[in-house]
Formats: C-alpha cells, sequence, structure tokens
C-alpha cells in the first residue's frame, strides 16, 4: 500500500493499493468511519463508497475531487508506480 503524495487533506487517509484493479484510483478515509473509491482520470472524478458507518462529509468529498483533478497527472504516474511494485 502506497500513500497518495499528489497532496494530502488534513484528517483524511489518501492511499493506493499495490496491485489493485482498474481502472486507476486511489482510496481515501477515515479509520473505522468511511472509505471511497476515487476515479481521477473519469472528468469530473467519480467517487465511490466503499464502506460508511459515519457519514461521508459532502464537502470533504468536493475538496477531494476538486484536488484530484488538479492533480489527475501526478496522480496517474503514482498509480502506475504503485502497480509496478507489485
Amino acid at each position: 500500500m502506497g500513500r497518495v503524495r499528489a497532496f494530502h487533506l488534513a484528517g483524511c487517509g489518501l492511499w493506493f493499493h499495490t496491485g489493485d484493479h482498474g481502472p486507476p484510483h486511489f482510496h481515501a478515509g477515515v479509520a473505522d468511519a468511511w472509505e471511497i473509491r476515487v476515479y481521477f482520470l473519469q472528468e469530473p472524478p467519480e467517487p465511490e463508497v466503499k464502506f460508511a458507518v459515519k457519514r461521508v462529509s459532502a464537502k470533504v468529498v468536493r475538496e477531494i475531487l476538486k484536488l484530484s483533478a488538479e492533480h489527475r497527472a501526478e496522480l496517474f504516474e503514482e498509480w502506475e508506480r504503485s502497480q509496478a511494485d507489485e
């Protein structure tokens, strides 16, 4: 598992799973509360809730999607590296 380095968001974990399935995406979440997958190559980036014990803040999701769009090229490079690290 590799940490997203293209950007960070306080209070939220951002990571790639090594050898994960396509299409390219990263995971964002708060431990024991919620996790989403973010498909950052889509226009606009698309979130998918993986699990949510607590409600995922719409404000946080909007910020993640905004940053994903702004850092799309860097995220794709990181995704490719994470898949090569299997």
